[in-house]
């Protein structure tokens, strides 16, 4: 019964992460085709707080996605036997590579669409 609990927690939080990054990418798609390349390109180059949460983000979520894979990896070729303690900390690696994705969007919205 704990199993089932996880995974629903686990699939819910997916699906919730997912459309949220999915509405904010489509808002940003929409906002950049109708601005001046130079403005996009000054507002990220010009900062320095942006340029470094977005690389943190996107190394955090890559890094959670390798270890992720690397666990799954091991499990299949019997490194790592296949146990619920196993199978959490997987889910949890795979929900965290998809939430730092979805503020690496989330970020990019503010910088897109903030008004000045």
């Amino acid at each position: 019964m704990d199993s089932l609990w996880l995974i629903s927690l686990k699939a819910g939080g997916s699906v919730v992460l997912g459309l949220t990054g999915l509405y904010l990418v489509i808002r940003i798609w929409i906002k950049w085709q109708k601005m001046d390349l130079d403005i996009i390109k000054a507002r990220v180059f010009l900062n320095r707080k942006f340029l470094m949460k977005n690389w943190q983000y996107t190394f955090l979520s890559g890094a959670f996605q390798a270890t992720h894979q690397f666990l799954d990896l091991s499990v299949s070729m019997n490194y790592v036997g296949k146990t619920r303690l196993i199978e959490t900390i997987s889910s949890f690696l795979e929900l965290m590579a998809l939430g730092f994705l979805v503020l690496l969007a989330f970020e990019w919205y503010v910088l897109i669409l903030e008004k000045k």
